[in-house]
């Protein structure tokens, strides 16, 4: 038999300084990239918000279409904990809540969603039959 070899990985015991640093290169980079194309996680919860706004006042006036009765809605309901009611302007009077009529509404209504670094959201609810949308967002 011959005399045994040792392995080199086994004799080093560890990492090289330099292993090190080319790893927190690799994972810096990709963590920038990734980060430079995800939106700031506020602005997230504030389109998200009025995506779910905006179908909850669809929702609302589709039920009091199809009940033949008005329903009520309080707009700020539901609403995540770092995103407020500004205002909700419904044919041009401010209120807290929206009464959806049977007749599908000859007003529109219009919430206006802020957030903790003070970006603003708009919820356009139309007049008549047609869906609620999310308009343009706004900067501070």
């Amino acid at each position: 038999m011959g005399k045994p070899t040792r392995d080199c990985v086994s004799a080093r015991g560890g990492l090289t300084l330099l292993e090190v640093v080319a790893v927190l290169a690799v994972v810096s980079l990709a963590a920038g990239l990734v980060l430079a194309r995800v939106p700031h996680a506020s602005a997230l919860r504030l389109e998200e918000a009025g995506r779910r706004l905006a179908q909850r006042l669809s929702d609302a006036r589709q039920r009091a279409i199809l009940l033949g009765r008005p329903v009520r809605l309080d707009v700020a309901d539901g609403l995540p904990p770092a995103v407020w009611l500004e205002a909700l302007d419904v044919g041009g009077a401010a209120t807290r809540t929206l009464e959806l009529g049977p007749d599908g509404d000859a007003l529109p209504a219009r919430a206006t969603l802020v957030d903790g670094s003070g970006r603003r959201l708009h919820v356009l609810l139309p007049p008549g039959f047609h869906r609620a949308r999310v308009l343009e967002e706004t900067a501070p």
